[in-house]
């Protein structure tokens, strides 16, 4: 069986390194015959996510509210992103009333901007990431 075949269908959602193509295709070509008609069968069912629709969504639109980290399964910096975008919400509220609530503000809403714009490239990496540790694993 042909593993480029295989490979092109997923490519998109892989590594963009060239290395975790060969190193999955080498797996491909060492299992028998019956165990890459199972991987190519299986492989559908892995629900394996697009970088592009979770960059667009969950990060660049949403990304101020965690949901690209929700998205990914990282709940727990999905949660701290959601509070910290809530903290600078209330903050903003009340910023005219107190100077507190204007630094607050200010400093809340600076970090989730530098966290929002980091996150634009952490987050296709590690899904990308996870794609590939789904495959390999399938392979096993």
């Amino acid at each position: 069986m042909d593993f480029n075949n295989v490979l092109f269908s997923v490519q998109d959602k892989l590594p963009k390194d060239g290395i975790s193509a060969m190193t999955l295709k080498e797996k491909f070509e060492s299992l028998s015959e019956s165990k890459q008609q199972e991987v190519v069968s299986n492989l559908p069912m892995l629900g394996l996510k697009s970088p592009a629709l979770v960059f667009w969504v969950g990060t660049f639109l949403f990304g101020a509210f965690g949901v690209g980290r929700f998205m990914i399964g990282d709940m727990t910096l999905g949660c701290v992103r959601l509070g910290l975008s809530l903290v600078g919400f209330i903050c903003g509220l009340f910023m005219l009333e107190s100077t507190f609530f204007a630094i607050c503000y200010f400093i809340f809403g600076f970090a989730n901007w530098i966290w929002w714009i980091v996150d634009m490239f952490l987050v296709g990496k590690k899904l990308r990431k996870q794609n590939f540790d789904k495959i390999f694993n399938l392979m096993q």
